[in-house]
């Protein structure tokens, strides 16, 4: 495992030992290639007829809101981190990402968050650890489609297992916050 620079030095990324690419390359690479979308949406057919994606009818359709929804996530990243060095407060990084419910809802020390894409409802989550003020460190994200992680295909077999598993790094390597992390 490896911590990768994104937007030094406020976003990092993990890259896993069986990974080619860090997660946060990883996930925007695989969020804009139709053909992988397309065939995700077909997979997961029925979470579409749910509620929530009442506008979406069709994985084609559900595809190219994948891709628009990453594109205007990247370029967010992009405006975030210039109004980060610039120090604007009210659109930095700290007011994109979210805390993460559920087993973490009172850790406060290096604690699991969440960054929604820009559509709402929004189809993308990029999940991170919180090293600091406006500091993140990228785990792993996917398509969310049901309400909860444990609920949701692409989540489910591996969001929280990734966030555990670096929380178990970081610890391992006496990381306590990105001024210990090597780059």
């Amino acid at each position: 495992m490896e911590i990768v620079s994104i937007y030094p030095p406020y976003i990092y990324s993990i890259q896993y030992d069986d990974e080619e690419e860090n997660e946060f390359d990883r996930l925007f690479q695989q969020w804009n290639n139709m053909d992988y979308v397309t065939q995700f949406f077909d997979t997961y057919l029925e979470f579409l007829r749910s509620p929530i994606w009442q506008n979406i009818s069709e994985p084609e359709d559900a595809a190219r809101q994948v891709i628009q929804e990453a594109t205007d996530l990247e370029d967010l990243f992009e405006e975030l981190y210039e109004n980060t060095i610039n120090g604007i407060e009210n659109r930095d990084f700290d007011s994109h990402f979210h805390y993460l419910d559920g087993k973490y809802k009172y850790e406060m020390k290096c604690p699991p968050m969440k960054s929604y894409g820009t559509n709402r409802p929004s189809l993308l989550r990029i999940y991170a650890i919180k090293m600091k003020t406006n500091t993140y460190l990228i785990t792993g994200g996917g398509i969310k489609l049901a309400d909860t992680i444990q609920n949701s295909p692409d989540l489910k077999n591996h969001i929280l297992q990734n966030i555990d598993k670096v929380k178990d790094f970081l610890k391992r390597n006496g990381i306590e916050d990105s001024d210990d992390m090597d780059n």
